[in-house]
């Protein structure tokens, strides 16, 4: 037998065509050194394998990118697979792992998932049953033994869907594939091999759903992502075991020229999941070491609100080096981890039963999701009140927290063990964590002008005026936090202790029409505002060097930047709302309740409770770009960025100036579009938006029905460009108006009125078909429109002139 070379193991990730000014995704990833900082995990490969045992690699050019189904191809990352020989024993391979895990105190505590699930099963009985899996990757091979050798009702695997291919058949195929089968096994796989070893993962007893968004190739496209979270919103209750949680091994960068896009494909579906309470764990990236740095720390969707980040680490507890990093965020092993690969990978030698170890953040996911599928196992059988929630919670406050010593961040190691224990909840008082500090009993104490130290606030029926002021906290490039936050009311003055805790601090404001004033540090702080009414109501947070602070029962919030790079997000009533934003501050409005924010960079609102509502964005002094798609719209120039989610309207304003351009977008059905000098229109299946005062203006129609453009031009100075898909008119100041991709395209040029009374409306008509005939200028002439008749479309001058030019063909 020949030692086997080195070899790279397919790790989803995704990278759309708009990351191309961080990374070309037309060169080969397998160029130069192929590990891409991962070396050291690469050092020890079984030496028994066939030379020939990978067809798959024996290509390794880049994977094409297929940009026609999708604005966001997925591309093939570099891991490192090690192959198992058919007669070597699993538990020689693991036996060093396993030890390594074990505790200083030599009882397994701190051992790894998988051999905590171990012990939990044969103690308890607790295994993932009674709950399916969905692993969104490249499929599963599910003639394995690991999963039962069988597909659909009875079987392990119990259906799925193959986005790549459009079919029911989401079998983990070659060449490329084996990235699904092997998160699969480290998140269910169970059977006995050949030599009588036991291969488990850690929910041996849930069901599997396999939805497959790779082709043969490792292509694939964030479109078959979006499909999928669908899927599993549509089918989860299909199955006899209901789908409960959701593993993403994949991911893709962001920063702040493309977070709007992904976000505005997956943000929705995710939350959809979440408030479905189905958990969704996503890898948090292998490139910790050569991460761009303006990149977010974890990839997307690792890094939605929505979804459970999960980093590596090794035997040892440490953070694997190639680990990217989110304080808090949850761990699990991702080095050298043993799983089921498909037939094909090794050569068919007719026994479905191969192995093979591989590493990254991909590895320790599934774990981590398993995982969680025990813990709301217990907590049904403890009458434990299950939701996405509360899972999280209890998973978070079981873990160990440990800190990175090479960033000074926090992350999580679980302790399943601790989590399915609820043996301290029975006959036990739960204690108030929260301290009231004016709980109206006599004071004896001296007068001492010193604020109290508390560590939370509750408030009782009255309508309350807090003030939050963490202008005084400063923070290190250590991490280190120094400086006071103090809270105020209508009795005095507190100081909150922070001592660096993830935990939150509480302060509830009660019942009653409560109103909150937030004063940001000189740091950077991250506000998550809710109303009082829909999901999580009234639940809302801030996050800030030091601490965590959770907001509960206040109606009016007010929060003013301290100078850091802060980021808010709000969500929205189940009522009609409506958001006013410019690059000053933002103001969010609705049935009971008020937000608003002042001097922050980066707005995220979310309106999708429910409602019609809507949103009127006002650009910065700089030049600004506008982005408009069906339930997402994005503002940014200089410093500022403003996304709308879910708005049916959307109103945006370039007055402030600069040379602003908009990106206007259709919707899967019919849509109307107009574009003129000052005004910009779109009318949609459900949402209508428009752009007053950008210079320039693309329309683009790609989503399906019949749709129609109308392009008006007042200036004479500027040339037409028509093709098959294209109309486009560039004037001789620089702006420009430009149309792709329309059924039906008009222009209009040149549109004058005359006086009242007279006796035509005279007008250059130029009209460009969707068949790309040359544009054709000729006069028309119309009978004129009276002066009531102008007025009664006078609040929308665009659809007046599309009335105007209606009857002529």
């Amino acid at each position: 037998m020949e030692t086997c070379e080195p070899r790279l193991a397919l790790s989803a990730s995704m990278m759309g065509a708009w990351l191309a000014p961080l990374a070309d995704p037309l060169s080969d990833p397998f160029e130069a050194d192929p590990l891409q900082g991962q070396n050291e995990i690469a050092e020890s490969f079984l030496p028994s394998c066939p030379a020939d045992a990978y067809a798959h690699n024996a290509d390794t050019s880049a994977p094409s990118l297929d940009t026609s189904t999708a604005d966001f191809p997925l591309t093939i990352a570099p891991a490192v697979l090690t192959p198992v020989s058919p007669g070597t024993s699993l538990n020689d391979l693991d036996e060093a792992f396993t030890q390594a895990a074990l505790n200083s105190n030599g009882d397994g505590s701190g051992s790894s998932l998988i051999d905590q699930s171990a012990r939990i099963g044969e103690t308890t009985g607790i295994d993932g049953s009674g709950q399916t899996i969905a692993i969104i990757d490249s499929g599963i091979a599910y003639d394995h033994h690991a999963f039962g050798s069988g597909y659909g009702t009875g079987s392990r695997v119990v259906g799925g869907w193959d986005f790549a291919e459009n079919d029911a058949d989401p079998y983990d195929d070659a060449p490329a594939g084996y990235h699904g089968s092997h998160v699969a096994g480290l998140a269910s796989g169970v059977t006995t091999t050949l030599d009588g070893d036991t291969f488990r993962g850690v929910a041996p007893g849930a069901d599997l759903v396999a939805l497959r968004v790779f082709d043969d190739a490792g292509n694939g496209n964030l479109g078959w992502i979006e499909d999928a979270l669908r899927w599993v919103h549509d089918n989860q209750d299909t199955f006899e075991s209901p789908i409960t949680t959701v593993n993403l091994s994949l991911g893709t960068e962001l920063n702040d020229s493309n977070r709007d896009a992904a976000m505005a494909m997956l943000e929705d579906e995710l939350q959809m999941l979440y408030e479905d309470d189905i958990l969704v764990f996503a890898a948090a990236g292998n490139s910790q070491e050569t991460l761009d740095p303006n990149a977010d720390d974890v990839m997307y969707p690792a890094s939605s609100e929505w979804v459970s980040a999960v980093g590596s680490i090794d035997t040892n507890g440490n953070l694997s080096g190639f680990s990217q990093r989110e304080n808090g965020m949850f761990t699990g092993e991702g080095q050298q981890l043993l799983s089921a690969i498909p037939e094909h990978v090794r050569g068919y030698d007719g026994y479905v039963n191969d192995y093979a170890s591989l590493s990254g953040t991909s590895m320790a996911s599934p774990q981590v999701a398993a995982a969680s599928m025990l813990v709301r196992e217990a907590m049904e059988a403890a009458g434990v009140e299950v939701t996405s929630a509360s899972i999280l919670e209890r998973l978070e406050s079981t873990s160990v927290v440990r800190t990175d010593a090479s960033t000074g961040l926090t992350y999580r190691t679980l302790d399943i063990e601790a989590a399915i224990d609820f043996s301290d909840l029975v006959g036990d008082p739960v204690d108030d964590p929260i301290d009231n500090p004016v709980d109206g009993e006599p004071d004896d104490t001296p007068i001492d002008d010193t604020p109290a130290t508390i560590d939370g606030y509750v408030s009782g029926n009255d309508s309350d005026q807090l003030r939050l002021d963490l202008s005084g906290l400063l923070a290190g490039a250590d991490q280190s936090t120094d400086g006071s936050v103090y809270l105020s009311d209508d009795a005095g003055q507190y100081e909150i202790g922070i001592d660096g805790s993830t935990e939150p601090i509480i302060i509830d404001a009660g019942a009653g029409g409560d109103s909150i004033e937030i004063v940001g540090s000189s740091g950077t702080d991250q506000l998550t505002l809710r109303p009082t009414s829909g999901a999580n109501a009234g639940h809302s947070i801030l996050t800030f060097p030091g601490g965590v602070i959770e907001l509960r029962g206040f109606e009016n919030v007010s929060f003013t930047s301290g100078g850091g790079q802060d980021r808010v997000t709000i969500y929205d009533s189940d009522g009609d709302d409506v958001l006013r934003s410019n690059s000053e501050s933002a103001q969010f409005t609705g049935r009971g309740f008020e937000f608003e924010v002042e001097g922050v960079d980066k707005l995220y609102v979310l309106a999708t409770a429910g409602g019609s509502d809507a949103a009127h964005m006002t650009d910065s002094v700089h030049d600004d770009e506008l982005v408009i798609r069906p339930q997402f719209s994005s503002l940014r120039g200089g410093d500022l960025f403003q996304a709308a989610f879910g708005f049916e309207r959307v109103f945006a304003y370039a007055e402030a100036g600069g040379h602003d351009t908009a990106d206007l977008g259709d919707s899967s059905g019919d849509d109307f579009m107009s574009i003129a000098q000052t005004r910009s229109l779109i009318s949609g299946v459900g949402y209508r938006a428009s752009a007053t005062g950008f210079e320039d203006v693309t329309a683009t129609a790609s989503r399906g029905g019949v749709d129609t453009v109308r392009i008006y031009v007042d200036s004479p100075d500027g040339e037409w460009h028509t093709s098959e898909s294209l109309t486009q008119w560039t004037g001789a100041d620089g702006t420009s108006r430009i149309a792709r991709g329309f059924e039906r395209s008009e222009a209009f040029e040149q549109y004058e009125t005359v006086p009242v009374g007279a006796s035509f409306v005279e007008a250059s008509f130029v009209e460009a078909s969707a068949v790309g005939a040359n544009a054709v200028a000729e006069q028309s002439y119309l009978p004129a429109r009276t002066l009531d008749e102008i007025k009664r479309d006078a609040d929308d001058h665009l659809l007046g002139l599309r009335q105007l030019f209606e009857n002529y063909e």
